[in-house]
């Protein structure tokens, strides 16, 4: 297990700017995520991190030991490629033992080592097998296995599961991720799935263009986000930035939203200094799904709800919960429901606001107002 840290990293071909600044810290034992969409440059940060790739200006610490020049083959680094990279003309165990072999491991370690290794990822009928007789999900644990074997100090996982179908997808994230539990190993992995990201992780990378979004835990990119683009790429659906404008009402300072009907809501927030420099500016009010609700779901330890009978525009059911879309200040907003709490579409329906889960952005520069 081993500690990275990276120093206002930065890549450029030429004129083209791919990453511009990346600080990241991760301690020893981390799973550190890269999620973005796609041209981000998670996936250039990780070859760095691997020594596949130059870094133009910055450092790359494992251990405190700065790693910009080292060659690959000394960075006791181990990868998973998307592709899975197997060898087609070697048996499964072959694949396993072959990097041992190249460093000449004695025999009797590679056989411990791939029967270890065999039994933690229950591959050990397909040893005999040759790759073109494996599933997707069998290659996949085939190449993890072959990264284990090594015992190395950090691993690297290049959006592993794309190529595998959702089930599948499921299943091996939650095997990734007893994995990690097990060995307690540092980890970095990058995917553009940010479900993969939340459940995974205990440090989330979120960039956008090169830029580092925010890094924190998973609750704290979900609950707290830096900003507006943070804030609708965590989460499915994503959280609902609802423009308002900030204003007293009976002596507490609320938001202002405009139902379909007419209607106008003050919705409490919470006592914050930052917010009190806003009263009478427009803002950017940010509700998960989840704090829009029936009465009957909504946090009961809350000090802040509001409730209001809200015009259902489409219910979409999902089997234990439904997603009822409604329009507050002309914004389409998604409420997350039971699925007996009775909403009807093009009817209304009491709709409880958990104003404790709230946050506000600058609507000019898109960074949370904290």
């Amino acid at each position: 297990m081993s500690s990275l840290e990276i120093r206002d990293v930065r890549k450029s071909y030429g004129a083209a700017h791919i990453l511009k600044g990346i600080n990241i810290g991760i301690n020893s034992g981390d799973f550190l995520v890269l999620v973005g969409p796609s041209g981000c440059g998670k996936s250039t940060l990780l070859n760095m991190i691997a020594g596949l790739d130059t870094i133009t200006s910055g450092e790359l610490l494992i251990d405190g030991k700065v790693m910009n020049d080292v060659h690959p083959s000394q960075r006791d680094i181990a990868m998973v490629f998307q592709s899975y990279a197997l060898y087609p003309n070697m048996s499964v165990e072959k694949n396993i033992s072959f990097g041992l072999e190249m460093r000449k491991m004695p025999k009797a370690e590679i056989d411990k080592r791939v029967a270890d290794v065999s039994q933690m990822l229950q591959i050990q009928p397909l040893l005999k097998r040759k790759p073109s007789q494996l599933s997707g999900g069998q290659r996949q644990r085939v190449a993890m296995g072959r990264a284990l074997v090594r015992e190395p100090k950090i691993f690297l996982f290049d959006e592993p599961l794309s190529n595998l179908d959702a089930k599948l997808r499921v299943d091996m994230r939650t095997e990734i991720k007893k994995l990690h539990q097990r060995l307690g190993s540092t980890i970095v992995y990058v995917t553009h799935d940010q479900i993969e990201a939340m459940t995974l992780a205990t440090k989330i990378a979120i960039m956008k263009a090169g830029v580092l979004q925010q890094l924190g835990s998973p609750d704290e990119v979900y609950n707290a986000p830096a900003n507006m683009f943070v804030a609708s790429f965590m989460g499915s659906p994503s959280m609902n930035l609802i423009p308002s404008k900030l204003v007293m009402q009976d002596g507490k300072l609320t938001a202002s939203v405009k139902l379909k009907s007419g209607q106008e809501l003050f919705l409490p927030l919470a006592e914050n200094a930052a917010y009190n420099a806003w009263q009478g500016k427009e803002v950017i009010l940010g509700l998960r799904p989840e704090a829009i609700t029936d009465p009957g779901s909504a946090e009961a330890t809350s000090k802040l709800l509001h409730q209001a009978d809200v015009l259902i525009d489409v219910v979409e059911p999902t089997g234990a919960d439904i997603y009822a879309r409604m329009e507050l200040n002309g914004q389409d907003t998604v409420g997350r429901m039971r699925a007996n709490c009775g909403a009807i579409a093009k009817q209304n329906a009491p709709v409880t606001f958990n104003m404790q889960q709230a946050v506000l952005f600058d609507p000019k520069t898109e960074e949370r107002i904290s």
